[in-house]
């Protein structure tokens, strides 16, 4: 199977199934369209999947159904209807009352479910939070501030006390920067606040900023052309043929129509509208940066809203997965991670 999105998750219940058939497999990567029918053991395993899975997303699903759905889209096209999307807040399998997270916010995409990747590298509980608004369940939020309050609410409610491990990619790494800033004005420790390849304040941005109905136009044709169309400049996600399209090159799964397509656009849009417009105040603390794609001469502009700045440099594209399957990224990022968890120890 080739093509951009064949092995791309088209969302966290994907990632989740995929996750738990890669460990029960002991792969080092599994994509939408594998299953697991051959593995010795097959029922047993099954159980352990479906138990695993639950625990993530809350759904019910059985062993029965994961024998035979099979693959990991079918299963999680199973899992869609009945899954709760009243939580941003994605906690992984297994997680621990009261431990510390390392909170990843989404980027203009909307998912947050890329820091999973990591799980074997970093020696802390990692919980991607998804945008709010995705699955339908709100409305989009539109500014920076309106995501932080949505999800600071709830993260306290998974970890109500410090130490904070926040982190984001892009416009993710904007939202952590505003959370840090409340925590902290609230009186939190935040043990660690890192942005990968997030935009640097710039105030000739605006004379850039597209509407809202430009972004998502502009968006649509960008995954059109990805999968091999040629659309035309006002194509919309209900335009015939347009869902089908995306449908045949896996960018959507087979259950995903026009509405799903329409959200997907309007986080895309209103997450970078609201990175655009953001006024950042100033956080009391250290920000670590890992500029990617972002020159290095960019990104001072975050200097005058922190206590300290340090830059890491990074051989990789603007993209999450080649940021974090960097080893230089890996090796320092993880050192922060153990540093921010130490200081806890240390001081508890």
């Amino acid at each position: 199977m080739s093509g951009y999105y064949s092995k791309r998750f088209r969302d966290e219940l994907e990632a989740a199934v995929a996750e738990a058939y890669a460990d029960e497999l002991g792969a080092a990567e599994v994509t939408p369209r594998d299953g697991f029918a051959t593995l010795s053991g097959y029922v047993a395993a099954a159980s352990r999947v479906a138990d695993r899975v639950r625990r993530v997303t809350r759904a019910q699903l059985t062993a029965e159904a994961v024998i035979q759905h099979d693959t990991v889209e079918r299963v999680a096209a199973h899992l869609r209807s009945q899954a709760p999307a009243e939580s941003c807040v994605q906690l992984p399998a297994g997680a621990v009352p009261g431990a510390v997270n390392l909170f990843y916010f989404h980027s203009a995409s909307g998912n947050a479910f890329a820091i999973r990747t990591l799980r074997n590298h970093l020696p802390v509980q990692l919980t991607g939070v998804r945008a709010a608004g995705l699955h339908g369940e709100r409305d989009v939020p539109t500014t920076i501030d309106e995501f932080a309050t949505t999800y600071l609410e709830q993260i306290l409610r998974v970890q109500p006390d410090g130490p904070y491990l926040l982190c984001g990619f892009s416009t993710g790494g904007t939202i952590a920067f505003e959370i840090a800033c409340r925590l902290r004005r609230s009186g939190a420790e935040v043990g660690l606040l890192a942005m990968f390849d997030s935009q640097p304040p710039d105030p000739t941005v605006m004379e850039r900023l597209q509407s809202e109905d430009d972004l998502k136009r502009g968006r649509l044709r960008e995954i059109l052309r990805r999968v091999g169309d040629s659309p035309d400049a006002e194509v919309g996600p209900g335009d015939a043929g347009v869902v089908e399209a995306l449908r045949r090159s896996h960018a959507l799964a087979e259950e995903m129509d026009a509405e799903t397509l329409e959200r997907q656009l309007l986080v895309f849009a209103r997450t970078l509208r609201a990175d655009c417009l953001y006024e950042p105040g100033h956080y009391d603390g250290e920000v670590h940066y890992f500029a990617a794609d972002t020159p290095v001469e960019l990104v001072p502009g975050w200097k005058p809203h922190a206590a300290a700045l340090h830059l890491h440099d990074i051989d990789a594209e603007h993209y999450e997965y080649a940021i974090f399957a960097n080893q230089e990224f890996r090796s320092i990022f993880g050192d922060l991670v153990r540093d921010a968890l130490a200081g806890r120890t240390d001081a508890g």
